[in-house]
């Protein structure tokens, strides 16, 4: 009986390690294609200090800031945008504040965050700092105008820390962290788009009722 117990045992620890390797070797493997130049992001600066790490990412949306400020004061709307983002659901808050969820798939593997997001006008930025989930995030999203009003340039920068029980390569942290920027600039553009916010476009036509 104790062999057969003892047995069981080793079998289920070769299970769950034999799991986590997988899920190891598929994030790793998810990573890559994010190791280097990404369409959305314009400029990239990802440093890591101890469990800390530092991030500075720009990207460009061809609309006015004003345009892109009312965008990312919609944060519900980013799951009917972009396929990773599962759920955005705001719990509370106006437009100065919002409490929201977001179940976000990064690198094949599915995070939880629920994260204030605090709007300030007057300065053109979007705070972000995070209430519960698996990264310590406080950020900040500033938007620029180009010289003549038409374009914004999106400045993301934070402090990072992650509380995962082991540690994450730099490299896989540095991927997860573009993806997610990059899959809320495709969703910012796509909401702007569909409203022909964006230079050059025009709103989807309207559907005639048969």
């Amino acid at each position: 009986m104790r062999n057969a117990v003892i047995a069981i045992v080793v079998i289920i620890v070769l299970a769950v390690g034999a799991y986590l390797l997988w899920q190891a070797r598929s994030v790793q493997q998810a990573a890559v294609k994010w190791d280097g130049p990404v369409p959305e992001i314009a400029s990239e600066d990802i440093k890591k200090e101890g469990d800390e790490t530092s991030v500075t990412l720009t990207s460009r949306i061809d609309a006015p800031v004003e345009d892109v400020f009312r965008s990312f004061q919609q944060p519900e709307r980013t799951q009917e945008l972009v396929e990773e983002i599962k759920l955005s659901k705001v719990l509370s808050g106006d437009d100065q504040k919002k409490t929201g969820e977001f179940h976000i798939l990064t690198l094949g593997q599915l995070q939880v965050l629920t994260v204030d997001l605090t709007y300030r006008k007057d300065q053109n930025a979007i705070g972000i700092k995070t209430v519960e989930g698996v990264i310590d995030i406080d950020g900040t999203y500033t938007l620029s105008p180009s010289p003549d009003g038409k374009k914004t340039l999106v400045t993301y920068t934070a402090k990072q820390r992650n509380k995962l029980p082991l540690p994450v390569p730099e490299s896989v942290e540095r991927s997860a962290i573009k993806e997610q920027f990059a899959n809320l600039m495709r969703a910012i553009k796509k909401d702007l788009e569909q409203q022909g916010k964006i230079v050059g476009s025009a709103p989807a036509p309207e559907r005639l009722a048969a």
